[in-house]
C-alpha cells in the first residue's frame, strides 16, 4: 500500500499534480486580433484523444482484435467576449477562408488550413495575481510545457450561437469547433510567460 509520504514525494518531484487551468493554445495569425489575445481570452479547451479502430479476425475458434486505422474527435474551445467582439471576427474571417458565400465556391483546404498547437503548462517557478470584481487574472512566469500536441490541417467547421439573457453579471463566450487530420506530440521546453484570466 502506498503511504502518504511516497505519494507526496512522487508529486514534488514531478514538480507537482497538472492543474487544469494552466493551459496555452498557439492559434494561427489572421490578421486582426493577436493569437495572443486569443490565448488570454480562451477559457477551455481540451487535449484531443484518439481511438485505435479495428477489425475482428477469427483464428480457429478464437476471436482477436487487429488494428487498420485510427479516428480523431474534432476539439471545442470556449472565448470570452470583449465588446469589440475580436475573439468572434476571428473565427468568422478563418470560416471565410473555408467557403465562399459571395460566390457560392469552395477553395482547395491547403488555403484554409493551420497548424494549431496546445499545451499543458508545469506550475509556475512565480505567479503573481490580482483580482477586480468577478475576474481574477494571473500572470505566470517561469512556465514550461508538461505536454504538448499540434492539431494537424486544423480549421473551424462550427461556430456556436451566442446566447444573450437578462443576468446583469453574466458575460458572453463563443464556443468554437476545430476538425483536423490528425495530431501529434511535439517537444516544446521553451518558457512561456502564461496569463490565465477567470471569472469567479
Amino acid at each position: 500500500m502506498t503511504s502518504i509520504d511516497q505519494l507526496k514525494s512522487i508529486v514534488n518531484f514531478k514538480r507537482g499534480l497538472a492543474k487544469p487551468n494552466q493551459f496555452l493554445i498557439e492559434l494561427p495569425s489572421l490578421g486582426g486580433i493577436s493569437p495572443s489575445e486569443l490565448n488570454i481570452l480562451c477559457s477551455r479547451v481540451s487535449l484531443p484523444g484518439k481511438q485505435i479502430l479495428t477489425h475482428d479476425r477469427r483464428i480457429n475458434m478464437e476471436f482477436e482484435k487487429i488494428s487498420y486505422g485510427y479516428a480523431v474527435d474534432d476539439v471545442n474551445l470556449s472565448f470570452y467576449l470583449l465588446n469589440d467582439y475580436g475573439a468572434r471576427e476571428y473565427f468568422d474571417t478563418w470560416r471565410s477562408k473555408t467557403i465562399d458565400e459571395e460566390n457560392l465556391q469552395v477553395p482547395y483546404k491547403v488555403e484554409y488550413q493551420r497548424p494549431v498547437k496546445i499545451h499543458q503548462m508545469i506550475k509556475p517557478i512565480v505567479g503573481i495575481g490580482t483580482s477586480v470584481g468577478p475576474i481574477r487574472a494571473s500572470i505566470d512566469l517561469g512556465t514550461g510545457t508538461a505536454y504538448s500536441i499540434e492539431l494537424i490541417d486544423a480549421f473551424p467547421t462550427t461556430i456556436q450561437a451566442v446566447d444573450f439573457s437578462n443576468e446583469l453579471d453574466g458575460l458572453i463566450e463563443v464556443s468554437v469547433q476545430l476538425s483536423y487530420t490528425n495530431w501529434k506530440r511535439i517537444q516544446a521546453s521553451q518558457k512561456f510567460i502564461n496569463f490565465n484570466l477567470s471569472i469567479t
